[in-house]
């Protein structure tokens, strides 16, 4: 087991503390609690199955069918867009 050290002012340790006690924990079980708490609430939300499928079919209702352009065509867009954004000396 480790420990954990910070700092907080006096009077946020005695509103910790007496919470603590009114839930009938220790302040280090009351603080570890809390921690894992917000951990909990951190992690990112997994994905339904369904939740999945209405995604895909949302994209899918926007794609649009025009052919995408030839490389050699990106690759002009690219330049001209770069070029676009220099200003002349």
């Amino acid at each position: 087991m480790s420990r954990i050290h910070f700092v907080v002012k006096e009077t946020e340790k005695v509103r910790y503390q007496a919470q603590a006690g009114r839930e009938g924990k220790s302040l280090g079980q009351w603080l570890r609690e809390a921690a894992d708490e917000k951990l909990a609430t951190a992690r990112p939300r997994k994905f339904t199955l369904e939740e999945l499928r209405e995604f895909n079919a949302a994209c899918d209702a926007r794609r649009s069918d025009a052919p995408e352009p030839d490389w050699p065509e990106v690759k002009r867009m690219i330049g001209e867009s770069r070029l676009s954004g220099i200003e002349p000396a």
